[in-house]
């Protein structure tokens, strides 16, 4: 069995065990919303990035620090991974998606093992990465 496979399938199983209908259902609705923020931004600016990151968490009740560091780690990541200035925001705003999902998983009190499991299933599952 490929181990493309066994990431999907136990991150199926994760969920299946550990998440209810109305998570699952929430994680449907980041999904949903990060999606609008890709379509209403198809190329943002950093500004534009910075203000949807402030907005998000600013509503999420997470203070200015947390907010300013949040970004910097975002833009260093990004950095590092030898993205342009243009690629960049874009990065920023999918590491967002990455966080929020993240975040809530954790809440819902999956390990960090589990989180990682789960996001590496929902990323070969949106690329459309298939077991051989």
């Amino acid at each position: 069995m490929n181990k493309k496979y066994d990431v999907k399938e136990q991150a199926r199983d994760i969920i299946e065990e550990n998440l209810d209908m109305e998570a699952v259902i929430y994680l449907g609705t980041i999904s949903d919303e990060m999606q609008r923020i890709f379509t209403s931004n198809p190329t943002p600016s950093l500004a534009d990035v910075t203000r949807i990151v402030t907005d998000y968490f600013t509503g999420d009740g997470r203070q200015a620090g947390f907010i300013e560091d949040w970004l910097r780690t975002a833009e260093e990541h990004s950095a590092t991974r030898g993205l342009d200035e243009v690629e960049r925001p874009k990065a920023i705003l999918s590491d967002l998606g990455v966080f929020r999902f993240m975040w809530f998983l954790k809440e819902r009190g999956l390990t960090e093992e589990q989180i990682n499991i789960v996001l590496t299933g929902a990323v070969q599952q949106a690329t459309g990465e298939e077991g051989e």
